[in-house]
């Protein structure tokens, strides 16, 4: 395995609270790794650890070979980080925002012109460059933010609830932009998030509830492993008690809700037999594959339960 990040028991504890208990992970050079929870998980502890804001209580972190503890200068040079929340100043302008960045990179004069003129081309700003930074409205600001992020061409992406607040077309832009790093610069990007449609084209998604891992995976292995496809079936109006008979006698195992029943990995063919048998009964009925946020609810379930 080729990591560019490495986990080793990682653990951080806020006087007698565990807020990351003993947790290992490796993410690949070039791969798009989501980390997803419910908030207060852990993930943004997390990734300040990995990032040299925060120290661990212990464990051992490394980025690209460079330990956190005592190479964080170095570390700071490979990444780049895009907060939950803004960090700009709002009365700079953006090009101000953004000489005042690059300078602590280095990069002044030319270098910081050419770079400015890519990245503004790039991700759409160039119209922007000579407003105050609190006049942008949330999408432009989160472009801005990731230009400042990118402008000294780091190996890792760190974006911690990008789009987070953002109306859906801006997200899907935020969304093009990152794809398009890591597709055209083989940047490795770590996301946390709890948008599940985000996490799903991960090349590694892993859950994080009470700062323990308990689950990773492909969407497609979290999906197989931890969700089902549903058939739901709509009764006519009080006749849901006569439905449910019909399915006990036919031995079918059912949810059953205040206005619908469901069925959870069916058999097409008992199914389709019920169907028939009972159409003067059924309004209306839907087959639903099993999804990620499926599987991400139940992750969290089990999980609790195990607690308990």
């Amino acid at each position: 395995m080729n990591s560019i990040i490495s986990v080793n028991n990682l653990t951080k504890k806020y006087n007698d609270t565990i807020v990351v208990d003993n947790i290992s992970f490796d993410v690949e050079k070039g791969a798009l790794f989501s980390f997803l929870g419910t908030n207060g998980a852990g993930k943004s502890t997390t990734i300040n650890i990995i990032c040299t804001v925060l120290n661990a209580s212990s464990g051992e972190t490394y980025v690209d070979g460079l330990n956190v503890k005592t190479e964080k200068n170095k570390i700071r040079r490979e990444i780049g980080i895009v907060y939950q929340q803004n960090v700009l100043d709002d009365l700079l302008t953006v090009s101000e925002n953004l000489k005042f960045r690059a300078s602590l990179y280095g990069i002044k004069g030319r270098k910081f012109d050419k770079r400015l003129d890519e990245l503004a081309n790039k991700l759409n700003f160039k119209k922007y460059l000579n407003q105050n930074f609190i006049t942008l409205s949330g999408g432009q600001k989160r472009r801005v933010e990731i230009a400042r992020a990118i402008f000294h061409n780091p190996k890792i992406l760190l974006l911690d609830e990008p789009t987070t607040g953002l109306d859906p077309k801006s997200r899907k832009r935020v969304w093009e932009i990152i794809w398009e790093l890591k597709k055209n610069l083989g940047m490795t990007i770590f996301l946390t998030t709890h948008y599940l449609e985000e996490a799903k084209n991960s090349d590694l998604i892993m859950v994080l509830n009470n700062g323990k891992i308990i689950a990773k995976g492909s969407s497609l292995e979290l999906k197989n492993q931890y969700s089902c496809d549903k058939f739901l079936i709509y009764p006519q109006n009080n006749v849901k008690d006569n439905l449910i008979n019909s399915l006990v006698k036919s031995n079918i195992k059912f949810e059953e809700f205040e206005d619908h029943v469901i069925i959870q990995n069916p058999s097409i063919d008992e199914v389709s037999k019920e169907l028939k048998k009972n159409s003067d009964l059924i309004d209306s009925f839907e087959f639903q594959k099993g999804s990620l946020d499926d599987a991400f609810l139940n992750i969290l379930k089990r999980s609790e339960e195990e607690l308990h």
